[in-house]
């Protein structure tokens, strides 16, 4: 089946990473087509003003709007050569560059949202060491404002093919077995490998309990993750055999929180070899736990792909 991807690009090296990663997708997901999308940079407001009126800022305009234009059609030349090169068919690439109307997230999104894109490509462009958030604010108001299209996050380059689908038992996160199994269906020999970590109290309550209180708690926190697991785990089922995998094609994993539930997913990606991660946007509520994973990982992923999945 057809599945689509829109690359957003422009001059930076978070944006040849992510035209990296599609090259290298590609070979996972059977009949991807990708998008190479560009946005023009800002026109000055007063310009646009000017020309109303004036016959010389119309001029000025115009020539600014035929070199931002030739600009782009000469970024997108290259990076579909370089897609080509790395084995991705001509015919599975377009390119598209239109100019700024709202902001280049909001822009994105739009774009997105109305050619029912299956996912939005996006490098990372680094983290801020004061505040610990994603720097440049296109892709954290992505993340942020995105409520249908997944939006896949690149930091560096990736060398690992294998996808880590992170799960908690949520809605999301059944939306993102949704949409990691219909990506990669198609390939008889693909596999789905799911990881649950256990919550622990920490999670929800940053009271210091008594020791005797925080087992007895433990155990009724624990109890009700696997109920709640189990449920998931066979509405997942029903999902995945929609799009073609069976049982057995199916592995879970569980594994006691350490310290963070972002923290013990990277560490698994790693020592798994991964190089990507799928986890819903949110999880079950509104506890840090379930609130701040996808934000942790985001964050903190070096050399990684992040797929959120609204």
């Amino acid at each position: 089946m057809k599945k689509k991807i829109a690359v957003a690009v422009d001059a930076s090296l978070h944006a040849s990473h992510a035209v990296q990663y599609a090259a290298r997708i590609a070979k996972v997901v059977p009949e991807l087509h990708v998008v190479l999308m560009h946005i023009h940079p800002t026109i000055s407001g007063y310009l646009l003003e000017e020309a109303r009126s004036s016959a010389t800022a119309q001029k000025e305009l115009e020539k600014i709007i035929e070199k931002n234009q030739a600009a782009a059609s000469a970024l997108l030349a290259q990076y579909q050569q370089r897609l080509v090169q790395d084995g991705v068919p001509e015919d599975r690439i377009e390119l598209k560059s239109r100019p700024r109307q709202i902001g280049v997230a909001d822009d994105l999104l739009a774009w997105c949202q109305l050619a029912d894109y299956d996912a939005l490509l996006v490098g990372r462009s680094g983290v801020s060491l004061l505040k610990g958030l994603v720097i440049g604010s296109v892709t954290d108001n992505l993340i942020n404002y995105s409520n249908l299209t997944p939006i896949w996050v690149v930091d560096g380059l990736i060398e690992s093919d294998k996808i880590l689908l992170a799960v908690d038992g949520s809605p999301r996160a059944l939306r993102a077995a949704d949409h990691l199994s219909f990506m990669v269906s198609g390939l008889e020999k693909s596999r789905i490998e799911m990881l649950h970590v256990q919550p622990s109290l920490q999670d929800y309550c940053a009271i210091d309990l008594q020791s005797e209180s925080l087992t007895g708690a433990e155990a009724v926190l624990l109890e009700s993750d696997r109920r709640c697991l189990d449920d998931f785990y066979s509405q997942a089922l029903s999902v995945f055999q929609r799009n073609g995998f069976s049982a057995d094609r199916v592995e879970l994993s569980i594994v006691a929180n350490k310290l963070s539930a972002g923290r013990t997913i990277l560490e698994a990606a790693r020592q798994g070899g991964f190089g990507t991660i799928v986890i819903g946007k949110r999880g079950t509520g509104k506890s840090r736990f379930f609130g701040s994973v996808s934000r942790h990982i985001i964050q903190k992923a070096e050399n990684l792909a992040v797929w959120i999945v609204p």
